[in-house]
């Protein structure tokens, strides 16, 4: 990619603003393309899993859409299934994405989003990494990424994910993070137990509609950010 790969460390002012209240956050981030965005923007993770029925796949893609449209940056880790659907979505209006990888930058996982990837970048986006380069993908990274994509994010929406998988540690750690939280109902999905599970917790905002994503998208829009104390995680 003919992106050249920067440092951006924690006492600069690019640095995430989201990130500094939040203990246990790395003290330089790994970036391409367009770090400022992050502070420039808020922005809205859309995660899920992989493996999506139809329903879904269409709710990817449009809330994507909707994410980018309403001035948000998209955040996710590029994962196969909803992560792309929804950054497709985003960039298909010519929106600002911002992902982070389980790896060094000098790599692209999946390989398959190679082409995406220089497309984000292309489009203004950023790819971040905690990871220097050539350090190779393990299990427990994508639960380590997993905690920057909640913590950079003033919302989580979670598009169908059933419980046993990956998003539901981002959304665990949206919830210990304080971070806004947003579900499709299960209902409306058919791998959705993760869906059922976050909305019996009632931390989540169930969302039935484009309309209850709009109201989700715009409280966050209206709402200040203030300076925390350090939060525990």
């Amino acid at each position: 990619m003919k992106y050249n790969i920067a440092v951006c460390r924690e006492d600069d002012e690019r640095y995430p603003n989201e990130l500094r209240n939040l203990k246990g956050m790395p003290s330089l981030l790994y970036y391409k393309g367009n770090i400022e965005i992050i502070n420039q923007h808020k922005n809205i993770a859309a995660i899920g899993s992989r493996t999506l029925s139809e329903q879904g796949s269409k709710l990817a893609y449009r809330t994507g859409i909707k994410i980018a449209e309403e001035g948000f940056n998209l955040v996710n880790g590029l994962a196969l299934g909803c992560d792309t659907l929804a950054l497709k979505g985003a960039l298909s209006v010519n929106g600002k994405c911002v992902v982070f990888l389980p790896c060094g930058l000098d790599r692209i996982l999946p390989a398959s989003n190679q082409k995406l990837a220089e497309e984000i970048l292309e489009k203004g986006g950023c790819l971040l990494s905690e990871y220097p380069e050539k350090t190779a993908v393990q299990k427990y990274r994508y639960v380590e990424r997993d905690r920057l994509q909640s913590g950079i994010s003033q919302g989580v929406i979670v598009i169908e994910a059933e419980q046993n998988s990956g998003t539901m540690h981002t959304a665990d750690f949206a919830m210990r993070q304080y971070k806004r939280l947003a579900c499709y109902a299960y209902s409306l999905l058919q791998m959705s137990s993760g869906n059922q599970y976050l909305e019996n917790t009632g931390k989540s905002t169930v969302l039935h509609d484009e309309t209850g994503l709009a109201a989700f998208l715009d409280n966050i829009k209206q709402s200040q950010s203030y300076e925390q104390m350090k939060l525990p995680f």
